[in-house]
């Protein structure tokens, strides 16, 4: 009887091990697929819509794999959802948008910003600010001033803004700014698939933003 009760724990065991390392994963992917945040991504190429004077771009030349960003507007006490970057290696993307005009009978403006969850070869960032109308950076965003791109590179991201200078505006310049570092991870492999023991590379800077786990990151705005 004992013998038969471990043997049947045996196949309970077996008959698990895919479901732990497929079925869950799957459904992780799928609701993901679902969600309202993976929207198409717009092209780069794209013009700007009525009424949407400012941009952000993004790219990424680390050739790890794709490279997610899910961003949310925050202002007046509310969020709404922006944009969904999936970044391949070295295509960048550009979204479009207008911060909400001062209140009638106001000279200030309402603080608004942009704020993305990360992701990267499982490795992910909650809180990454790509927008700030209070940054000194923010008027550069400008699509007049060539706007706002976030240059991923090296496990670091940078902003850059301005235009590069030309015959007929030889004032423009074109500045590069090191924003912080972000979260990767060294792991070590089960038959060269499951990851087990994982440590974080060194980093010289801050982290761009809070190091969250995946469910947090796909549940959670």
């Amino acid at each position: 009887m004992e013998e038969k009760k471990k043997d049947l724990l045996r196949r309970l065991t077996i008959i698990s091990i895919p479901f732990v390392f497929i079925a869950i994963p799957s459904i992780v992917i799928i609701v993901g697929m679902l969600s309202p945040h993976a929207a198409e991504p717009r092209d780069q190429s794209s013009p700007a819509a009525p009424g949407r004077n400012h941009s952000v771009s993004m790219l990424s030349t680390m050739t790890g794999g794709q490279m997610i960003l899910s961003c949310r507007t925050a202002f007046s006490g509310n969020w709404e959802y922006f944009h969904y970057f999936i970044l391949d290696p070295y295509k960048p993307q550009r979204a479009f948008f207008q911060p909400p005009p001062p209140p009638p009978n106001s000279a200030a403006a309402v603080p608004y910003a942009i704020l993305c969850k990360w992701g990267y070869m499982g490795n992910f960032l909650q809180d990454v600010v790509v927008f700030n109308s209070s940054a000194a950076y923010a008027p550069r965003c400008r699509v007049e001033e060539g706007g706002c791109h976030y240059l991923f590179e090296d496990g670091k991201m940078f902003l850059v803004t301005g235009r590069r200078a030309t015959r007929a505006a030889p004032a423009r310049r074109r500045e590069k700014r090191l924003v912080g570092d972000v979260v990767l991870r060294e792991c070590a492999h089960v038959l060269g698939v499951f990851p087990t023991v994982c440590r974080y590379k060194p980093h010289e800077h801050n982290y761009v933003g809070k190091i969250i786990g995946r469910w947090r990151w796909w549940f959670n705005y």
